[in-house]
């Protein structure tokens, strides 16, 4: 019950009381002075009618008798009239039966008034005529009673009804704060942190309110140094002093990751070599050499024809690796722009006989070895650096057989779109219990020479030609019209890509998935990638609340620690997946103070660590140690 209909049925009561207490002493109060008041008009009457037959010449003339006595009836509730002579004889009589209008019989029982009687003596002359009677019936006393009482009780009403709508302004007003105190709250379970700016007067709301405050700032501020103690540690770890790059160790990390089965990065992979890095140094000294770093470290991070990188890293001293989401070609075209940029950077341009650039660019592809994707690069880079300055050299993938040319890939994908040859996988993430908790699905498709194509191999160019939003509504078909995906009731998960968020095509489709997965009876877990979400932080927001009204889960694929974990705060996210080789390389002695930050700020805001790319018994043993109690990967179960 309400603060307002608790104080509401006291006040109700109250007034109940008061108006029974006032009702009862005044009905006592009254009906005594009426009785009185009806003795006494009685016997006035009595008199006055005495006195009038007494100078009445017709005293024996039953006639005028008559006229008499009706006059007396007439003029109020009198229910008999009677004259008896000295010797007991009935002179005249008159009566009548009273009939009360307006009041209820239940009223004339609960107020009981008696008749009023008044007798006098007639004279004639010095002779007694006889005796005069008259009765007077209460009735005009019930009918002001009754009068007042309804008055009484409409006013009871009118103060009642007000005093209610006076109480209710009263307490919306007074107990805003606490409104305001449960706004509060709400927030902090959605992982904002909202303060109270207008204190109240009211001292008892002013102690809680400043106490709601103080709680809000402390639990902000402890997230606040969680998130510091984070960034610390993962700036320490993965990032380079000279350029304010990712060092090798981060790169290493983004690329496990890229290459992981569940990877949601789809693109290319290219590193830039500055050949006579070491003459450089030698010749001009470190201030020179890290100057020129730092200009590189300026052109690499800039966009070129629309396209910018992921992931930025200084690989080695005079290389710089980048992560693209986009095509080969694209990424080709994006290095040559980067060459003329360089060409114009003042203080570059001055050592560019001494120094040059080549690049090597390549396909990532899921299941790929790290080491053979390093060790090709490498052998790329020898290429280009043998073909002089300023080339680039693709590293040639000898595994799958794709289009070569935008027309080609054009036709290609409109190809499998219309013949429906995309189809999916799916993932296992299991918890200590070895139960499954969900199914990560993947979309896949075949070549004309029926190899397995990943996401991987055909989704950057999909996004570079405008498909990637085709592809996404035409997974979201393929999971609705799929029953072996329904019929074992475990959650699903889907990785949204990038088009979903800048595009607004798919939305209904997307709609229809949630509705036909609730008709199922069986939860989706929907998620995107840590930079993604982060570009689109209000359609995120958006998305979250979609998902949850539906009863689904909201995610993020594949976290990284080392960039910013606001939207951690900002949006509620049911569980996170982060990359086994990240978190076990948080976990060891030198990182433990950011694995302990990690741990806090998720188990605060009751968000599930999911360890994703789990691929040995090491691994497993290591996040095991770690109190990581849900997992995927190859070494627990391939896709399928």
């Amino acid at each position: 019950m309400t603060l307002f209909k608790q104080i509401a049925l006291l006040v109700t009561l109250m007034f109940l009381l008061l108006a029974g207490i006032i009702i009862v002493n005044d009905f006592k109060r009254t009906g005594v002075f009426l009785q009185g008041r009806l003795q006494t008009t009685a016997q006035d009457m009595a008199t006055t009618l005495g006195i009038a037959i007494s100078q009445s010449a017709a005293e024996a003339d039953a006639p005028g008798l008559e006229v008499l006595f009706n006059s007396v009836f007439d003029s109020g509730y009198y229910s008999s009239i009677k004259l008896v002579s000295v010797d007991g004889k009935l002179i005249h009589q008159k009566s009548q039966k009273i009939e009360l209008d307006g009041v209820p019989q239940w009223f004339v029982k609960m107020v009981p008034l008696q008749a009023a009687e008044g007798s006098t003596q007639v004279m004639k002359g010095w002779s007694q005529l006889g005796t005069l009677t008259l009765s007077l019936h209460p009735g005009y006393a019930y009918s002001g009673l009754y009068t007042a009482l309804m008055s009484t009780l409409k006013w009871f009403a009118v103060i009642f009804v007000v005093a209610i709508l006076l109480l209710w302004l009263m307490l919306k007003y007074v107990l805003r704060p606490l409104q305001k105190m449960r706004e509060q709250a709400d927030s902090i379970t959605r992982n904002q942190f909202v303060r109270q700016e207008k204190v109240p007067a009211t001292q008892e709301l002013k102690s809680v309110v400043v106490a709601m405050n103080r709680m809000v700032d402390k639990v902000q501020g402890m997230f606040a140094d969680q998130q510091a103690t984070l960034s610390r540690y993962q700036e320490q770890l993965y990032k380079d002093k000279v350029t304010g790059l990712g060092n090798r160790r981060y790169l290493m990390d983004q690329l496990q990751q890229a290459l992981a089965e569940p990877s949601s990065f789809h693109g290319c992979m290219a590193v830039i070599r500055l050949v006579h890095y070491e003459q450089l140094r030698d010749r001009h000294g470190y201030e020179v050499t890290d100057q020129v770093l730092q200009q590189l470290t300026h052109l690499v991070g800039q966009e070129y024809l629309g396209l910018r990188a992921q992931t930025c890293a200084r690989l080695n001293g005079n290389e710089f690796a980048l992560l693209i989401a986009a095509d080969e070609n694209s990424v080709v075209d994006f290095i040559k722009q980067l060459y003329q940029a360089a060409a114009g950077v003042e203080g570059f341009d001055t050592i560019k006989h001494d120094v040059w650039l080549v690049a090597a660019v390549s396909v990532l592809e899921t299941g790929q070895s790290l080491g053979d994707l390093l060790s090709g690069i490498d052998y790329s880079l020898s290429q280009a650096e043998s073909d002089g300055p300023y080339s680039i050299e693709r590293r040639v993938s000898d595994t799958l057989h794709l289009p070569q040319g935008k027309m080609q890939w054009r036709q290609w994908l409109d190809d499998i779109l219309k013949s429906k040859r995309l189809f999916l996988a799916c993932q296992q993430a299991f918890n200590e219990q070895q139960v499954t908790v969900q199914k990560e699905l993947f979309v896949r498709t075949r070549n004309e020479q029926q190899q397995v194509i990943p996401a991987s191999a055909f989704m950057p160019m999909a996004t570079g030609l405008g498909k990637a939003i085709e592809i996404d509504k035409a997974v979201f078909q393929l999971i609705q019209h799929d029953p072996a995906l329904w019929q074992s009731k475990v959650p699903l998960a889907i990785n949204l890509s990038a088009a979903f968020f800048e595009l607004a095509e798919a939305q209904e489709e997307f709609d229809q998935l949630l509705s036909h997965s609730r008709e199922q009876g069986v939860k989706l877990c929907i998620e995107a990638s840590h930079p993604v979400l982060m570009q689109h932080p209000v359609m995120c927001l958006q998305l979250s609340e979609r998902v949850k009204r539906s009863g689904h889960q909201f995610g993020i694929d594949n976290l990284d620690p080392g960039l910013s974990l606001q939207l951690l705060q900002e949006v509620t996210f049911d569980y996170v997946k982060i990359n086994a080789v990240t978190l076990t390389g948080m976990g060891s002695v030198e990182m433990a103070s950011a694995f302990q930050a990690l741990k806090t700020l998720t188990d605060a805001l009751d968000v599930q660590i999911i360890a994703v790319a789990v691929d040995s018994q090491q691994i497993f043993d290591q996040l095991t140690t770690l109190g990581i109690s849900v997992m995927q990967g190859n070494f627990l179960g391939r896709p399928e």
